[in-house]
């Protein structure tokens, strides 16, 4: 080997050498770093976020303002002695019942807790907050709204929530809000040990309380409903049914009879679960494997166990369990609505009618003391998207198609699958289904026929003319033909998806999922459109647009609430009204002719109004 290839070897291993030297120190240094960045305190800095409570103020509404929900028990707290319940229809605390009338920003309240000795609130829609000496006060925090779906106290005073973005720690008295976990829960058990266990969309997690990672533990599904602790051992419900297991078990084994158990509550040594099918029973799981049937007097929605005692609520109200008396009804459901989403409304005669998103047709005394509502016989109708009283008879265009109902008999009207929309027009009905708009003789005209699109979502009638709304613009049919179109792109539609028409004597007034609202006016040279700016963005949901008498137009949106116009039409704004949710989906009035009541459908209940309580656009 020559000198000269010995140096350049010598040379080129010490900077081999240096290098991995040099290298070495910057690893260390960045091991250093990251070290001292992960450190406890660090971290728990990182997650760790002020947390303030703010009064909510009263609305100031008059006493005959009144708000329906669903009634329905959504969870029970024994706060310092005194029942607390979460219902569809508020919180109702020692009898009395707080809704968005005392300032909840929505009706539904999905759970409730003691927090040495407060009461804690969530609300369906999301928020959570507390029971103050002066009223409700909303939580706030930099980790933002926090879809909370259950709450828990530890024995140290700690509350646990539960929410879709994770599992949050609030300590007694600190003024703080710490985030343990980023999997969303349902569900929250404390074992013994100091972890606790959450269940949620993304399985069972041991979670623990210093920070270090989460522990996942195997369940027959990923989806946990509730997590229990019987004796030393945790117990799931999941879409696959109960499993069971020690705390420290990598994963829980399927309970033996336990596959139809989707949801239930551990109490008095077992697990106990409302099943889905056979006569009204309570069922309870024994860790000895065995299994036993309570009968019951109606089929529950929900189990719950407060301060060691038994509850499920029913149709009926809500019911203790005592062993030797069976379950014994300790509060009658009130007077409330069927399901809460009220999807469509129409006022005819003497009645108001109801649609329901998930759920079939109501009707309601519109002048009755208790706003509520009671089913109408409507067999096969579901999902409904529209109302129609014309002549004595009730049209309901739903996700089963059309129906026609009277005499207590629903009867289904030859169409093409669901319907989305209806119209009375000079020569009968139009209905709007999914593949078009069926016109009266019958003929069905689509988008093969010239209509921008083939879902019918709206419907106006003006002489001769039926106009048809669509995700993809606006049709114009007389004499059984298409005659006029307005397409995406042509500038005259704030958006192209028409959700709703009002015919006025100024125009044809057009709504539009996510452009507001617009007017086309007719004139010598042609018709002219204007689109309302302020309204610009707004989601008018489908079918919810009114017009009242003293000229003014209101429309109801997606998640901006009630917005409606000057006498003139000239501007619209959003009015200020104690909504069970600002999702507002139908508007109506009664009487139709000369109204003195508004009622507003939202996705979680029902707002009765006097017409002179609408705040007036300015």
């Amino acid at each position: 080997m020559s000198s000269v290839t010995r140096r350049a070897l010598l040379f080129g291993a010490g900077v081999l050498v240096a290098a991995g030297v040099g290298s070495g120190l910057f690893f260390l240094r960045v091991g250093r770093t990251v070290s001292r960045s992960a450190a406890p305190g660090s971290i728990r800095a990182e997650r760790v976020r002020p947390l303030t409570f703010t009064a909510l103020e009263r609305t100031g509404t008059r006493p005959d303002v009144s708000v329906a929900g669903d009634g329905r028990v959504l969870g029970i707290a024994d706060v310092a002695g005194v029942l607390h319940l979460a219902t569809g229809s508020g919180l109702e605390s020692d009898g009395r019942l707080l809704d968005v009338r005392d300032g909840l920003p929505s009706l539904r309240v999905s759970a409730v807790a003691s927090w040495r000795g407060t009461p804690v609130f969530a609300l369906e829609r999301g928020g959570w907050g507390r029971l103050g000496a002066a009223g409700p006060e909303l939580a706030g925090s930099e980790f933002g709204e926090l879809e909370v779906r259950t709450f828990a106290e530890t024995d140290g005073g700690e509350l646990l929530v539960g929410a879709r973005q994770g599992l949050y720690r609030a300590p007694s008295g600190a003024g703080e809000l710490e985030k343990l976990d980023d999997a969303p829960v349902r569900s929250i058990a404390l074992p013994a040990g100091g972890e606790i266990a959450s269940g949620g969309e993304k399985g069972l997690r041991l979670v623990s309380r210093g920070g270090s990672a989460p522990r996942l533990v195997e369940t027959p599904d990923p989806w946990v409903e509730s997590v229990s602790v019987l004796g030393d051992e945790l117990w799931v419900a999941t879409a696959a049914g109960a499993a069971r297991g020690p705390r420290n078990a990598k994963s829980l084994i399927p309970v033996a009879r336990g596959a139809d158990a989707t949801s239930g509550v551990a109490w008095d040594r077992a697990f106990r679960f409302v099943p889905a099918d056979g006569p009204p029973r309570v069922s309870a799981l024994l860790p000895d494997g065995s299994r036993h049937d309570t009968s019951a007097p109606e089929r529950f929605r929900r189990l719950f166990v407060v301060a060691g005692r038994l509850y499920a609520d029913g149709p009926t109200g809500l019911r203790l369990f005592d062993p030797a008396r069976g379950f014994e009804l300790v509060r009658k459901a009130p007077p409330s609505l069927p399901t809460p989403h009220v999807n469509a409304l129409a006022a005819d005669g003497s009645h108001l009618y109801l649609g329901f998103f998930d759920g079939g047709l109501a009707v309601a005394d519109p002048r009755g003391a208790l706003l509520a509502a009671t089913l109408l016989p409507s067999g096969d109708a579901w999902g409904v998207n529209a109302l129609l009283p014309m002549g004595g008879v009730v049209y309901a265009a739903t996700l089963r198609g059309a129906f026609r109902i009277a005499d207590g008999k629903a009867r289904l009207l030859e169409g093409a699958g669901a319907a989305f929309a209806l119209a009375s027009t000079g020569s009968g009905l139009a209905i709007g289904y999914g593949q078009g708009v069926l016109l009266p003789g019958p003929r069905l005209l689509s988008a093969f026929h010239g209509l921008p699109g083939n879902q019918a979502y709206a419907l106006a009638a003006t002489g001769e003319a039926l106009w048809v709304g669509t995700p993809t613009g606006l049709g114009r049919v007389e004499r059984r033909r298409v005659t006029e179109r307005v397409l995406p792109g042509e500038g005259k539609l704030p958006h192209p998806w028409v959700t709703a028409l009002w015919p006025r004597e100024d125009g044809l007034w057009v709504a539009t999922y996510g452009g507001g609202l617009a007017v086309r006016r007719a004139g010598d040279a042609g018709p002219a459109w204007e689109s309302l700016p302020e309204t610009r963005g707004l989601k008018v949901n489908a079918g919810a647009l009114l017009g009242l008498p003293d000229g003014r137009l209101c429309a109801g949106t997606q998640g901006a609430g009630v917005w409606c116009s000057d006498r003139l039409r000239s501007r619209f704004s959003r009015v200020d009204l104690p909504l069970p949710s600002p999702d507002v989906f139908a508007l109506a009035a009664f009487p139709r002719e000369s109204p003195d009541l508004l009622f507003v459908g939202t996705s979680e209940g029902l707002l009765r109004l006097p017409a002179d309580a609408l705040p007036e656009t300015r």
